[in-house]
């Protein structure tokens, strides 16, 4: 269908509708940045229930993201048609659920419902509408647009919330039905207007700091423009310096040195410097273009954003490509395209004490954590794991830490006992272990042998174990077939199909690379998804299909 003919059917009114699908999500960190959110929700099958604070298993990370005026937050669905139109770039984002809604619904939008209006979902709920959404910087991640939160709120396609009169079960299939309309001139986009463009119409202002059912937050915005005093939206719409979009930048190797027999490290510079650029976190991957679409992720050593160094194992056997053209493609004084820092292997900041097991060329995923303890005289211990002491990386930073590093090397007779280290560890101390799947899951298994809390444990792979049995992908949306071979990984067989799915770790650690599974069996591998989202997800640079599935793409 047209876009005009799209927005034309947006100002009809409605008086009844269908709830397409309900979705819930968990808090967990996203995109790479210091925060959590619950911006990507699963679908929910069966009946789910709802009371004053929204549905059940529906999680905010911050109490201004929940509450009573915000529990259950709708948008249209046909929105995601226009967007995929006006920004192309972005449109293989652009699906059901991408704006974190808990209602997915057809007819109902911000031109054609009223704050004020009473609508009754399923046979128990009653809610009423109570807020308009205000965007946040998040989107801008969320569909690789900076200006995408802008443009949302502009055109009032932001979705609004409802607060809930009558608790009770919604599923999907339920009728949405308008019972009660009491402020019919004042549609959600017509508030808006005034919330972020007439934004010095007093007399308007008036109106609406009084307005019945309007919810507090907005109508404190109203009073307090009334009292000239004006909000900074621009924080919100675009985050401070680590919250904002930015997503690449030219760098030249300026030093390329060998570590060890196969690891290399790599100092790059900024061709354009920042004039203040923020230090290296804790867990901090970049992503770096290697030419035609091969992208690869590596974790940042040391350094800010005008200068870093990173950590590289050659891997001759890998059929993935990116350390070959590393170590033996880019010169000193070549240029490559890298993507902004991306936080995805944090540490815990309320822990105790800190317990962090390196293995191998999983000491770069790590160096900086310890580094940063040391700093800030945290209780931590690093044990680094090697075959052989010529294996050791990064000895000058390594020998900075002093005695709150231990090194194991198999030939020299020194065995790691995981075990005995984690026995040392109380219910409030975090282990992180970046290594190969063998000694992550000694780790994980003595863990749980010793009742560790299990949120206490965090893992992060450098190795991405993509390859497996062939499978075929069904991509519904865009109507094509792609068949993945056994050597492939499907984020690469997507890409290369024209899709630019956003990627961050791609170990399967951080869920950016997350697509949507309609249907079909999947191979899980990584962490980046939570239990209950393994149904409607699969992370597309490890895990595989079983025969043959179905994307929504």
């Amino acid at each position: 269908m047209a876009v005009n003919s799209i927005i034309a059917k947006l100002e009809e009114s409605w008086e009844r509708d269908e709830l397409v699908e309900v979705r819930t999500g968990k808090a967990k960190p996203v995109f790479g940045l210091p925060v959590q959110s619950a911006i990507f929700k699963s679908v929910r099958y069966g009946e789910v229930s709802v009371d004053a604070l929204g549905c059940q298993g529906d999680e905010h990370v911050y109490e201004f993201h929940g509450g009573p005026d915000k529990a259950l937050l709708q948008y249209c669905s046909r929105h995601y048609d226009i967007w995929s139109e006006e920004l192309p770039g972005s449109a293989h984002l652009f699906r059901v659920g991408g704006f974190g809604e808990n209602l997915v619904a057809r007819r109902a939008n911000e031109r054609n419902t009223c704050i004020g209006d009473v609508v009754s979902i399923g046979p128990d709920v009653i809610a009423q509408v109570s807020l308009p959404r205000q965007p946040c910087y998040k989107l801008n991640h969320r569909f690789q647009d900076k200006d995408l939160s802008r443009f949302s709120q502009e055109k009032s396609r932001t979705g609004w919330y409802y607060r809930i009169i009558k608790g009770g079960s919604i599923k999907a299939g339920d009728e949405l039905v308008l019972l009660e309309r009491p402020n019919p001139h004042w549609t959600v986009a017509r508030v808006q207007h005034y919330l972020y463009i007439e934004k010095n119409n007093f007399d308007m202002m008036k109106q609406l700091a009084d307005l019945d059912a309007l919810g507090n937050e907005i109508r404190n915005i109203f009073r307090n423009r009334l009292n000239k005093k004006f909000e900074n939206q621009e924080q919100r719409l675009v985050g401070d310096s680590v919250m904002a979009l930015d997503m690449w930048a030219e760098y030249r190797l300026i030093k390329k040195a060998k570590e060890t027999p196969t690891v290399t490290s790599f100092d790059f510079e900024a061709v354009q410097p920042k004039d203040t650029a923020e230090p290296v976190l804790p867990g901090t991957h970049v992503r770096l273009k290697l030419g035609g679409r091969l992208i690869r992720a590596y974790s940042v050593v040391s350094g800010n954003r005008n200068q870093f160094t990173l950590g590289v194992a050659l891997d001759r056997e890998s059929t993935r490509g990116g350390s070959l053209f590393l170590h033996e493609g880019l010169q000193e004084g070549g240029t490559t395209t890298i993507s902004n820092f991306a936080a995805t292997f944090p540490l815990a900041e309320k822990a105790d004490s800190h317990i962090l097991i390196a293995g191998g060329i999983g000491i770069t995923g790590l160096l900086a954590s310890a580094q940063r303890l040391q700093q800030t005289n945290r209780d931590y211990h690093l044990h680094y794991v090697v075959r052989s002491l010529d294996e050791v990386a990064f000895k000058c930073d390594i020998k900075s830490l002093g005695s709150n590093v231990t090194i194991y090397c198999k030939k020299d007779g020194t065995h790691f006992d995981v075990s005995n280290v984690l026995q040392r560890a109380d219910s409030n101390a975090h282990i992180y272990c970046c290594s190969g799947e063998r000694l992550m899951k000694a780790v994980s298994d003595t863990a749980a042998d010793l009742g560790l809390p299990k949120e206490n444990i965090h893992f992060e792979s450098f190795q991405a174990n993509s390859t497996g049995d062939p499978f075929t992908v069904e991509l519904v949306e865009s109507r094509k077939e792609l068949e993945v071979a056994g050597g492939d990984s499907l984020l690469d067989k997507l890409r290369s199909a024209g899709f630019d799915i956003p990627s961050t770790c791609e170990a399967g650690n951080c869920g950016t690379c997350r697509v949507g599974v309609r249907s079909g069996r999947i191979e899980h591998r990584g962490t980046g998804l939570l239990e209950n989202e393994k149904d409607t997800a699969m992370l597309s640079c490890v895990s595989r299909g079983i025969g043959r599935i179905q994307l929504d793409l």
